[in-house]
């Protein structure tokens, strides 16, 4: 799994891609901490495009749902944005369509223009770097 953090007229964006696999929950679970917190001391949402994930597994679906569980605690609504079919498919089998907003457009509500942080492209081992995002637009 690769990471990238940026920001948007919503709050943080993480952008995970490739294999999000049971061996790399923990990272995983690390960068959205970081996002919702992000997310919290803004006072915005905190977006998760999807994208470039090519498979999620069980346990990093679990990532997600504690996620959620410590947001809400912090008052931070996470969205998932533009899965592809197979992710969509695999997110509505779990039904998280219930627990997520998910939408297809990064372009909705008012657009999100993202503008990446060149130093926040990580691997598996890293999470925002710097704890910095972008400047907002």
């Amino acid at each position: 799994m690769q990471w990238v953090a940026s920001s948007s007229t919503r709050g943080p964006v993480g952008q995970p891609a490739g294999d999000i696999g049971d061996d790399v929950r923990e990272p995983f679970l690390a960068h959205l901490r970081d996002g919702v917190a992000l997310a919290a001391a803004d006072q915005s949402e905190f977006i998760v495009d999807m994208a470039r994930v090519e498979h999620i597994s069980a346990s990093a679906l679990m990532a997600l749902t504690i996620a959620r569980k410590e947001a809400i605690s912090s008052n931070v609504k996470i969205v998932l944005a533009r899965p592809s079919p197979t992710i969509r498919e695999v997110l509505e089998i779990s039904r998280y369509q219930l627990i997520f907003d998910i939408i297809d457009d990064l372009d909705v509500d008012g657009g999100l223009r993202i503008r990446l942080d060149a130093g926040a492209i990580l691997g598996n081992e890293g999470v925002f770097a710097g704890r910095s995002p972008c400047a907002r637009h």
